[in-house]
């Protein structure tokens, strides 16, 4: 999950970057579907069978799903698969990660909490949510009413919030673990900045009750869940590995000043 997420940000940054200098068109078609063509495919052939059932229009003619089909496994393993084993192999080459403390054969037992700490994670996504609900409301926007899209440099602005923000709440959330000795924190410090997609599927959902009335078809609505879907699994995989890798390092930093006699 870290690895996708490593490879989505990457793809965002470029991408918002070369949007904000003028060079990509707002009328552009990208994807993202080889860096989890998995999940992406899956769901893509799903909503392409329900508009074949339903006979609609909008459907892909079974030629051009199959040139499709062809052309995403090319990319996924003519060109993705390879870059992730040339990947694993140099990571697997190159220096471990050395701990800075030892630690102990046995699991020390976790004291018990008032309150449960996945409510606490939960709830910390409002704050990276807040940081980019305005200018999804312009995206959707732009997707389902075919509204330009021109404020790239608001974007790249909003990136850059949206990272020191999961950077934040993650550092503040993992030293709230660590100190009431909870050292189970990998995957919180993951959770608690992808929990954001929670609210943006939420946020899809209010603005198709509210902004898209006229998709009252179940297959209209479907394919919009769809691809909001697909929307918010892409983001979580993105602010959850900022804040894992955020985390990782302030605890490596933190247990790295330690002097033990």
């Amino acid at each position: 999950m870290v690895g996708d997420g490593v490879q989505i940000t990457g793809m965002a940054i470029v991408m918002i970057v070369f949007a904000a200098l003028g060079f990509m068109s707002s009328a552009s078609q990208l994807s993202i579907a080889c860096f989890f063509p998995g999940f992406v495919f899956v769901v893509l052939c799903i909503l392409n069978l329900v508009l074949w059932g339903s006979k609609s229009t909008g459907v892909l003619p079974i030629s051009l799903f199959f040139a499709l089909f062809f052309v995403l496994l090319s990319l996924w393993f003519c060109i993705s698969v390879p870059l992730m084993l040339l990947g694993g192999f140099l990571g697997t080459r190159a220096d471990h990660i050395q701990y800075p403390v030892r630690t102990n054969q046995i699991p020390r037992e976790i004291p018990s909490r008032k309150y449960p700490s996945w409510l606490l994670v939960l709830g910390a996504g409002t704050l990276p949510f807040g940081t980019l609900f305005i200018e999804l409301f312009f995206i959707l926007s732009s997707i389902w009413l075919g509204r330009f899209y021109y404020m790239f440099g608001f974007l790249l602005i909003g990136l850059l919030l949206l990272v020191i923000v999961c950077s934040e709440v993650s550092v503040i959330l993992t030293s709230m673990h660590l100190c009431v000795e909870d050292w189970q924190w990998w995957w919180k410090a993951f959770f608690v900045s992808g929990s954001v997609a929670v609210y943006v599927f939420q946020y899809s959902i209010n603005y198709l009750v509210f902004q898209l009335r006229t998709l009252s078809v179940p297959v209209s609505v479907m394919l919009y869940l769809g691809y909001s879907l697909i929307m918010a699994l892409a983001l979580m995989l993105s602010t959850g590995t900022i804040s894992f890798l955020i985390s990782f390092y302030f605890v490596h930093c933190l247990f790295s000043s330690v002097k033990i006699d």
